[in-house]
């Protein structure tokens, strides 16, 4: 199975290239990007091996996008008391039950009222 590479560029000319991305990873991920409906099953690889290296990428990818997801939606949060936290948790396609074990796994809490109360600064 050959390997692709992915080149992001930005508005100044700056790029960066990912080089040794599964083509099966590379579409699945093109996909999701662009909302792409109806996930499509591995096309390129077909061996057990290439099967197995293209799970094996797909699953650091996602460990690592879910960490950065809950960063993002912790930073979210600290914008300020009165963040939307229903708007959170749609975001991130999950109930607010669960927003909020992410928020205290992070040292979030759950009253921010309570941890506001008496600070002129952030009125």
């Amino acid at each position: 199975m050959k390997e692709l590479y992915a080149e992001i560029g930005d508005a100044d000319g700056n790029k960066d290239v990912i080089r040794g991305i599964t083509p099966d990873l590379a579409n699945a991920f093109i996909d999701a990007v662009r909302n792409t409906a109806g996930v499509e099953p591995p096309r390129q690889a077909q061996t057990f091996t290439d099967l197995i290296a293209t799970i094996a990428q797909t699953s650091r990818v996602i460990q690592y996008l879910e960490a950065f997801r809950e960063l993002a939606m912790v930073a979210a949060d600290e914008t300020g008391p009165y963040a939307d936290r229903k708007s959170i948790a749609a975001a991130a396609g999950m109930p607010p039950s669960r927003l909020y074990r992410v928020l205290d796994k992070h040292g979030r809490p759950r009253d921010r009222k309570a941890h506001t109360a008496g600070r002129d600064d952030e009125k």
